[in-house]
């Protein structure tokens, strides 16, 4: 199914406002604090990725907090699932000014009740009883990944609006109804790839729609997971992160691929755990266009690498290093002669990002309907489609799968 990232008319939310109005003027304006590069590399497990891509002080025109300088009241918001990666999206919540928390839920009391008096929120252990409270407008499921789409879905019958994280679960089939649903109520669904909303990949989209982009190379190499995460799962090891980096290529191609073609290995780093923490896949996007993505949990001190190839331009960001690349007239290239070529365009960093960016634009989607450059469940599916195809392909001695 090809990912549809072009704007569509909003559908009807009014029904679903109950007391979105902005405040009356006078009212204190909520905005999320700056944060500059060293503060970003601070927060990586906390869900904000290490940034070692170089910033330049001039603008660039593409918008990542979507909501910026407005002010606005905050909705009402329960976190199902109180595990580390809810401290995350918590944080966002907190400092970011567009959701009060008044849920913590979580299976586990003792999880939940953490979190609750760590957040100023009533603890909840089901998450049936969060959906039954109508004083809640959006859940943000942080859950196993099992659980995922069958509490996004009874999330949608009660009338409220979900961020659902990475990846959108564990069951096509369940990733299509919640495909369907989404488009049949009209409550606005992101799914929780933050990295769309840090500068540094925003900005990547936009020159690979201004170069067009035909080859990719994109290169995350980690640090080593916690135990937890070490285990043989197409969802653990390795295959924690890489749905970010397939909804990455596929949202800089504007396309779902149509193959992929993978080789992984297990136990390079850890003895006897079975985690895939190394990946080599090649995705055709047809028509000639294609990327290659590069992946380990063991490899950090190499950091990350991005290259862009297109018939009006190329593009290198590599970490710590400064970025290269250049956009010219397609056609334009001379053997032994000179090329008018443009530089890349600057960046300005935004006062927000990740998770408390994604956060401001499900806000104001919800309140206006002005769609944003977040994942959809469709996107979210396009990438569980790719991630258990590069899985398979891996354990399949590097098979081709179609897609």
């Amino acid at each position: 199914m090809p990912i549809d990232h072009k704007l569509r008319q909003p559908a009807d939310l009014s029904k679903h406002r109950k007391h979105y109005a902005l405040p009356k003027v006078g009212q204190q304006a909520l905005t999320a604090p700056r944060t500059d590069a060293s503060g970003l590399a601070k927060h990586e497990y906390c869900g904000y990725l290490r940034v070692g891509f170089h910033f330049r002080h001039e603008r660039i025109d593409y918008d990542t907090t979507t909501l910026g300088e407005k002010t606005m009241e905050r909705l009402k918001a329960a976190i199902i699932g109180c595990g580390n990666r809810s401290q995350a999206h918590a944080k966002a919540a907190l400092e970011g000014g567009c959701l009060e928390l008044i849920h913590a839920c979580d299976i586990i009391p003792e999880k939940a009740d953490a979190c609750a008096e760590k957040w100023g929120a009533k603890a909840t252990y089901a998450h049936k009883d969060v959906l039954d409270d109508p004083d809640v407008d959006v859940v943000l499921i942080v859950t196993n990944v099992d659980a995922h789409l069958p509490i996004a879905l009874d999330a949608l019958d009660a009338g409220k609006h979900v961020v659902v994280e990475k990846p959108v679960g564990d069951r096509l089939d369940l990733a299509e109804e919640l495909v369907k649903k989404e488009a049949e109520t009209g409550l606005v669904v992101y799914v929780s790839f933050q990295l769309r909303f840090m500068p540094e990949y925003a900005r990547l989209k936009q020159l690979s729609d201004e170069i067009c982009v035909k080859q990719i190379l994109f290169e995350r190499q980690r640090g080593m997971m916690r135990d937890h995460f070490l285990n043989p799962s197409p969802f653990c090891g390795l295959f924690d992160f890489v749905p970010h980096d397939c909804d990455q290529v596929s949202w800089y191609m504007d396309a779902s691929p149509i193959a992929i073609t993978a080789v992984t290995r297990q136990n390079t780093f850890t003895r006897d755990t079975g985690a895939t923490d190394l990946m080599s896949a090649l995705v055709d996007f047809g028509d000639g266009r294609s990327a290659v993505i590069l992946s380990s949990i063991g490899a950090a001190e190499i950091g990350n690498r991005i290259d862009l190839v297109g018939d009006k331009g190329n593009i290198s960001v590599s970490a710590g290093s400064p970025e290269r690349g250049a956009i010219f007239e397609p056609y334009s290239l001379k053997v032994g002669g000179k090329t008018p070529k443009q530089p890349l365009p600057e960046l300005v960093k935004p006062d927000c990002v990740g998770d408390a960016a994604l956060q401001r634009a499900f806000a104001t989607e919800i309140r206006t309907g002005e769609r944003s450059h977040a994942a959809r469940p469709a996107d979210g599916l396009s990438a569980l489609r790719f991630t258990l195809a590069c899985h398979q392909s891996g354990q399949e001695g590097c098979r081709r799968i179609e897609l």
